[in-house]
């Protein structure tokens, strides 16, 4: 008979039994012990139900389409080569982790679901990763706040994008070597301070020098009076420590104002925010950190997939989506179980060998015991000249210059503030 499934008790349960499923009597899981999960030593295909989180309302929506593509192809990659059936069910965070929270419990305690991913911003990751933890679930995120690698981890909570420091010490060491005296312009929240930071010291360290900085509002419409302090000081170059399309923005204005003989370099780009603007704004960006980006050698059959499948061209957050769930999958199936502490135990110290590891070049990936971060490397990027900028079939606006083992730039174990 086929597997049982945290749903297939549910069902079984009805609405009576579903506050016992999901542990609101008391016990060492916290809220709610989930206990469901796939049971080994049974005929047929294994049943997964996965939840997925996605911002399709609030700031994030426009990044929203971009999980659900990415989750889809993973599951018929998967389901074509392992003895499993994997069922989708989709959440809005709303981009926002009250709202987040919400649909987690409603996911787990009457939906049924097995394990969850998904989330962009770090605040949701955090309140629907610790709840899912506190409850026996495994989740995995897409937050690059260090925090959720640090005094924010949880047993049962993964992050599969490189982290903010990863991404930051990257770009510092860039800077320097690009030229030699740098603008930071930041943004005015913990995530902006971080980077700023990192930044700032890996500038220093390989002999450039910061000559200004400016922590400037986030989310922000104006950057007139910043980009005036560029102007204005000695810097050959400036860092837009800044998220978003806030960093589209910025660029935009910097070339409205004439400011564009200066060299830019961008933390954590994901070129999706970039392709609102005209070729020639866009190709004012000379360095850039990135998670993925589609130009990576090797990655042209998922391109085309992620084209004809999605509402988006292929950009980060699909190669992450697909990612997390081609992970939590395989960690299950070779667990013979969906329980969150037999996927922990899959999951830790595990290198990946699947299609994961292609679209992301094929360097070394691992996911670490301590913090449970997936240690990918990172991208360094440039934006090509306006006119070799791609729009068809799909965009491609910016090119790898570098790939940084994620070794080489993760935090230590001790550093994280992580205590798994």
């Amino acid at each position: 008979m086929p597997k049982i499934t945290r749903r297939r008790a549910l069902e079984g349960l009805g609405a009576a039994g579903i506050a016992g499923l999901a542990g609101c009597s008391s016990g060492p899981g916290g809220e709610g012990s989930g206990s469901g999960g796939t049971t080994t030593g049974s005929t047929g295909p294994m049943e997964i139900t996965l939840g997925l989180f996605t911002p399709n309302s609030g700031a994030f929506a426009p990044w929203g389409p971009s999980l659900e593509t990415g989750t889809r192809l993973a599951i018929q990659d998967l389901e074509n080569e392992l003895d499993v059936s994997v069922g989708l069910e989709v959440y809005d965070t709303k981009t926002d982790p009250s709202g987040a929270l919400d649909a987690m419990k409603r996911a787990v305690t009457a939906d049924g679901i097995d394990f969850a991913q998904g989330g962009i911003n770090s605040s949701v990751c955090t309140k629907i990763g610790t709840w899912a933890s506190d409850n026996n679930v495994s989740y995995i995120g897409q937050g690059a706040s260090d925090s959720l690698r640090g005094e924010a981890c949880q047993p049962f909570m993964y992050m599969v994008y490189q982290t903010n420091h990863m991404m930051a010490t990257t770009i510092g060491r860039e800077m320097a070597d690009t030229t030699d005296n740098w603008y930071v312009l930041y943004a005015d929240y913990v995530w902006g301070h971080n980077a700023e930071q990192v930044v700032t010291s890996a500038v220093e360290e390989n002999g450039a020098t910061v000559v200004g900085k400016d922590a400037t509002p986030f989310p922000n419409d104006d950057y007139t009076q910043y980009i005036n302090n560029v102007a204005n000081s000695d810097a050959d170059g400036v860092a837009l420590l800044i998220p978003g399309p806030d960093a589209s923005r910025a660029v935009k204005q910097m070339r409205n104002q004439g400011l564009t003989d200066i060299t830019i370099g961008a933390q954590m780009l994901e070129d999706m925010v970039f392709w609102g603007l005209d070729h020639e704004a866009a190709a004012m960006v000379d360095i850039a950190s990135m998670g993925w980006v589609n130009t990576i050698d090797g990655v042209g059959d998922f391109n085309d997939r992620v084209a004809e499948a999605g509402e988006l061209d292929p950009f980060v957050r699909h190669a992450k989506s697909y990612t997390s769930a081609d992970q939590h999958v395989r960690a299950a199936v070779r667990a013979g179980s969906t329980r969150a502490e037999d996927i922990r135990e899959e999951l830790e110290g595990h290198e990946v060998q699947s299609a994961a590891k292609d679209i992301h070049g094929g360097g070394e990936m691992y996911w670490r015991a301590c913090d449970h971060e997936l240690v990918s490397p990172v991208f360094s990027a440039t934006a090509r000249e306006a006119s070799a900028m791609q729009d068809d079939p799909y965009k491609q606006w910016f090119d790898v210059t570098d790939t940084t083992p994620g070794d080489d730039v993760v935090r230590s174990c001790e550093e994280t503030g992580c205590t798994l």
